[in-house]
């Protein structure tokens, strides 16, 4: 062999061993691997964005995807509520993180949701299965239950009071013929031969199988298409429709005091978790998820909270029965018409006053503030007179007068906030301490190298306003402002804001 050949193979070796150190230096990490499509939905099941808790700092923002149920997540009387959404709410503010809650109502998509980015935890009454520990990791256990059967042991009319409304079929929904069981069943073994119905994709498939391995005759399952879920499939069994169904005891003995014709028994499987879900690459969230788990269980909140959605009964009937359970009625309260009427003299989004009137009254008429501020909309004395309300405890003058005013703050920001959206940041906070306050923060912002026209930058300087060194400075003329009160307004009326527009129709 000749010399050319030789010095040009041994400086293609040389290349090639250089290509492989560097390839080997900067090997992308890796992704967790998950399966292409999830077997039992037919779900394509994506990777798993890079997100993990530092990222979420970063961003300022939790999001949760969680169906709305009556015990994880749900709009009761106009106030976002929940087992879990508390839980969730308490994790985020400890570290300084903003929560946003994103309802899913294909509770089958919500693994894939989570890994395409749409969401950091998912929520809503999980329990882990092999299956999908293949695609997510689940943290400690919130609570462990039992899986109960749930059967009908009295005709539909016995229900109970409150349930008529829900036990009513509709013009196109009547009831089959089901052939309900004589005699209750009291011991698994007799679901032999039965058939009993499930959501799509229930972890409970699983145990009415192994079940069915351990006595002498098949049961039936059969999976309800669609977005029905665990609670609907309780009305179905009371209402009827189906003769069984298995869910999670705690929720099955709720379910039994609110349909008076159900009996929950027997237990049909093994105790086991109740959980959230994370990224399979989201360590360092699902590190935290856990430490704080841990933590707060050894405290009363994990306790309280439980005993509150899960043990008290006469509260949770009174949410069920009650016409502003926002996800069952599309309900806010009763003045939802008078909001919506009024609201179209702003081109607003009815929702948008709405949440403005829960934060000033709660939805009440006769409210009263310490300030002399009264009705739904808190109107001061000279307000009222200055926009012709005579009665300010009248529901509909004051919605009147509230509406005046704030057309009157969006015509006073319309030229200095030209961007709708910072506008009406403006506009509720004046509405809360007064234009003039907020002018003051703008001169301190505009003193100091901030934005006047930029709420995060104007909300800094109001906050600064309830000291004595800045309430004094020179540019500011009107003086002291606890600024810690429009700031929270305006943050917390936005936010309820966007939990309305999830329950309720525009």
């Amino acid at each position: 062999m000749s010399t050319r050949p030789r010095v040009f193979l041994l400086i293609l070796c040389a290349a090639l061993f250089i290509v492989a150190l560097s390839c080997k230096r900067h090997k992308a990490p890796e992704i967790a691997a998950v399966d292409p499509i999830d077997r039992r939905t037919g779900v394509p099941m994506v990777q798993p964005i890079r997100r993990d808790l530092q990222g979420i700092k970063e961003r300022g923002t939790l999001t949760v995807l969680a169906p709305y149920n009556s015990t994880s997540y749900f709009i009761y009387k106009g106030e976002p509520l929940g087992y879990e959404y508390e839980l969730l709410q308490t994790f985020a503010k400890e570290r300084g993180l903003t929560l946003k809650m994103l309802v899913v109502t294909d509770r089958k998509s919500i693994y894939s949701l989570l890994n395409g980015g749409e969401g950091d935890i998912a929520a809503g009454r999980l329990v882990p299965t092999p299956e999908d520990e293949v695609n997510v990791s689940f943290t400690r256990a919130l609570y462990r239950t039992e899986p109960a059967l749930v059967q009908q042991e009295g005709a539909p009319e016995t229900a109970g009071k409150g349930t008529e409304q829900a036990m009513k079929p509709g013009p196109a929904d009547e009831l089959p013929e089901v052939d309900i069981q004589a005699r209750l069943i009291t011991k698994p073994a007799q679901l032999a031969g039965q058939t009993v119905t499930l959501p799509q994709k229930s972890p409970y498939k699983r145990t009415l199988v192994e079940l069915a391995d351990n006595i002498s005759g098949d049961i039936n399952v059969v999976e309800m298409e669609g977005e029905i879920q665990d609670e609907a499939l309780a009305q179905k069994v009371a209402r009827g429709e189906v003769q069984f169904t298995v869910m999670q005891d705690n929720l099955a003995q709720l379910k039994e005091a609110e349909f008076k014709n159900l009996k929950v028994r027997p237990i049909v499987g093994r105790s086991h978790s109740v959980t959230w879900a994370v990224r399979k690459n989201s360590s360092e969230l699902l590190a935290e998820l856990n430490n704080w788990i841990d933590e707060k269980k050894n405290g009363a909140l994990f306790d309280q909270l439980y005993k509150r959605y899960f043990v008290d009964r006469r509260k949770y009937l009174e949410r069920m029965e009650s016409e502003y359970l926002t996800s069952a009625t599309g309900k806010l309260c009763q003045f939802d018409d008078l909001l919506k009427r009024y609201s179209a003299e702003l081109n607003w989004d009815w929702r948008l006053l709405a949440a403005q009137t829960f934060q000033e009254s709660r939805f009440k008429p006769d409210a009263r503030s310490w300030a002399g501020a009264t009705g739904l909309l808190q109107l001061m004395p000279a307000t009222a007179r200055q926009y012709g309300v005579r009665n300010a405890l009248n529901p509909e003058e004051n919605i009147q007068g509230a509406v005046r005013f704030l057309k009157w703050l969006n015509e006073f920001w319309s030229d200095q906030i030209p961007d709708d959206a910072e506008r009406l940041k403006f506009i509720l906070a004046s509405y809360n301490t007064g234009a003039g306050h907020v002018q003051d923060a703008q001169r301190l912002a505009k003193k100091y190298g901030g934005d006047p026209n930029v709420w995060s930058d104007v909300s800094y300087w109001l906050l600064q306003k309830s000291t004595q060194q800045y309430s004094t400075d020179p540019v500011v003329k009107f003086g002291f402002c606890r600024g810690l009160e429009p700031v929270n307004y305006v943050t917390l009326i936005l936010e309820r804001f966007e939990h309305y527009k999830q329950f309720v129709a525009n």
